[in-house]
């Protein structure tokens, strides 16, 4: 079945007409984690007592078995699992449509819920097909935020703390916001734990000293640098900022929220307008044309490479920081021969 994000809250707060396995996919994997994290949520009050297992997909990959042995075996008290895997394409397709076929000629789940989370998938892709023509599972599919749904979000996240925020500086803040929902909500976070017993609203003031810090702009000099290829400025500033302390994860971020503005900007080509402005975060009309230089160098394949190489180092940093500092190196020094290449330099 084909549900919207919009159906989530009751279609899964029952365990009458919940679906046994949801998909979630889209471009924007922090919109799908959210959704995601909401589905689970639902399962989770439904069941009384849940608990959630993350399963890696190469795993699957190397043993499809796994899935199933996690899926179809219950509880011996009667509690549900809801196993959460995140994995790319039809990458382990076969043992999920083997489980959505079964579950389907029984008219019912298993035991425990399957929980899929994807990226962006197209209409050819058989892991989608077969589960939007199944009847026990759900395909979901999430676009990436718009100004008025990080508008909602942060207003949202302000409330559950009570923190109030002057209309000027609301606007103030979700232009600066990353188009990415979990940069995003990081950033959210932080102004809302700003604003907690402030004793007053949060003004734009309060907003440009929150958001817009040394280091935060070091590394988007670095990021942006290293995107044009000028490897003398590139290594100036990896220097400031290496000097700053910035941690790697910081400039992986950054870096990641450039590139897909880069890839939003590809996106918005043709369609007229002032597209600097309906950026997430905007690009200034003195700010353009380095932006608009640089937006030749990358086509959208070679900017979708770099995204992919940034996920594998984010995760390498997570589990030995000690090796990520001298990956990043190598990365920026990639990315720097290979604008320097297609510039011409």
């Amino acid at each position: 079945m084909i549900l919207k994000s919009g159906q989530v809250s009751s279609r899964f707060k029952s365990s009458d007409n919940s679906p046994w396995c949801a998909l979630v996919y889209g471009d924007d994997d922090g919109v799908v984690n959210d959704l995601a994290d909401k589905i689970a949520a639902g399962w989770s009050k439904a069941a009384g007592n849940a608990r959630l297992v993350v399963v890696d997909d190469d795993e699957i990959r190397r043993e499809p078995h796994l899935l199933s042995d996690k899926v179809e075996t219950g509880s011996l008290l009667g509690d549900i699992e809801i196993v959460r895997v995140r994995t790319s394409g039809e990458k382990i397709s076969k043992p999920i449509l083997d489980l959505i076929e079964r579950a389907d000629q029984m008219g019912s789940g298993f035991a425990n819920r399957l929980l899929i989370l994807n990226g962006s998938l197209n209409k050819r892709s058989k892991l989608r097909a077969t589960i939007e023509q199944s009847s026990t599972a759900a395909a979901i599919q999430v676009y990436a935020d718009t100004a008025d749904s990080l508008k909602s979000l942060v207003e949202d996240k302000l409330a559950a703390l009570n923190v109030q925020i002057e209309p000027d500086a609301l606007e103030d803040f979700v232009s600066l916001l990353p188009g990415h929902r979990g940069l995003a909500n990081q950033e959210s976070e932080k102004l809302s734990l700003y604003g907690r017993d402030l004793g007053r609203a949060i003004s734009v003031a309060d907003v440009r000293a929150i958001c817009r810090t040394d280091a935060d702009d070091s590394v988007r000099d670095l990021a942006n640098a290293a995107l044009d290829g000028d490897s003398e400025r590139c290594q100036a500033e990896y220097d400031r900022v290496i000097e700053s302390g910035t941690s790697t994860i910081s400039v992986l971020r950054i870096l990641e929220m450039e590139i897909r503005r880069l890839m939003q900007a590809r996106g918005l080509m043709g369609t007229g307008g002032d597209i600097g402005r309906r950026l997430r975060p905007p690009v200034w009309g003195s700010e353009w044309p380095a932006f608009r230089a640089r937006l030749d160098l990358w086509t959208s394949a070679s900017l979708t490479r770099l995204l992919a190489a940034i996920h594998d180092l984010e995760l390498q940093a997570k589990t030995s920081a000690a090796a990520a500092d001298p990956a990043l190196r190598l990365l920026l020094l990639n990315i720097v021969k290979s604008a320097a290449a297609r510039s011409g330099r």
